[in-house]
């Protein structure tokens, strides 16, 4: 998910697939990107076996990711899960490793995993940083913004995620906290190449529908929109049903029209 992901135009990826009524829902309105999760306490788990099944249904041109989720922060993930479960995930899903204020010996183990990308929650220290060898996607929520500044000179890090204080809630959040980010890494691209070179990408995620999707990008100009609960079926008593092809359809012809 670095250059290749970089075009003219937002990308939507539908995060979440779980059954082939999903897959047969993305293969007829083409979103960009599709998401398999395998935190075991989500929802939307589904299994290394299962996402190899759905992903050979999958549209040729749609990239599926793979999300991993270190759910205690404070325990070290186990090489040999990790590398059980990666071995059974088709190789032509990207995978990345979610993780919250990781050690360096979460990263490393994270690394001899496998692992194509890192997304970090809360801190990332100095030594986590020189350490760390995979590509890094740094998620902020509302609460530390105050914190980009700092990431936008770092050349592992490839991208930004953007969510709401409280991720996967899909709740938005003031966008105008972005205002000026895509202005600036054109000024800065423009008076120094290092930083051209070290654009980071923009994930926008976070109550995102077809009521607030044309303003997302209009104000926000995200590289990449990700969408789960947004294009879901729920039942009133919130039991979850899947994708919804109807929502899914309406988000992908707004983005891409």
């Amino acid at each position: 998910m670095d250059k290749e992901l970089i075009n003219s135009h937002t990308k939507i990826k539908i995060c979440g697939m779980t059954c082939e009524a999903d897959i047969k829902a993305v293969n007829t309105y083409l979103p960009d990107y599709i998401g398999f999760v395998f935190a075991k306490k989500s929802r939307r788990y589904v299994s290394p076996e299962k996402a190899e099944e759905l992903k050979a249904m999958l549209a040729p041109g749609i990239q599926a990711v793979g999300v991993f989720v270190n759910e205690e922060p404070e325990q070290i993930i186990s090489i040999e899960q990790a590398e059980h479960l990666l071995e059974k995930v088709d190789k032509k899903i990207r995978t990345v490793a979610v993780v919250v204020s990781p050690t360096t010996e979460q990263i490393r183990q994270i690394e001899k995993a496998g692992f194509d990308y890192i997304q970090i929650h809360g801190t990332v220290t100095e030594d986590v940083y020189k350490q760390c060898k995979l590509p890094i996607l740094r998620a902020f929520n509302v609460s530390d913004l105050d914190k980009l500044d700092e990431y936008e000179a770092k050349d592992k890090i490839k991208g930004y995620v953007f969510d709401s204080k409280t991720p996967g809630s899909g709740k938005t959040f003031d966008w105008s906290l972005l205002d000026n980010i895509r202005q600036r890494q054109k000024t800065d691209a423009s008076k120094d190449v290092s930083h051209k070179k070290n654009k980071k990408m923009i994930f926008l995620a976070g109550g995102i529908d077809e009521t607030n999707v044309k303003r997302a990008i209009s104000q926000v100009a995200p590289d990449v929109i990700d969408l789960s609960s947004a294009v879901e079926k729920t039942s009133e008593d919130g039991t979850f049903h899947g994708k919804d092809p109807e929502k899914i359809r309406t988000i992908v012809t707004m983005v891409h029209d």
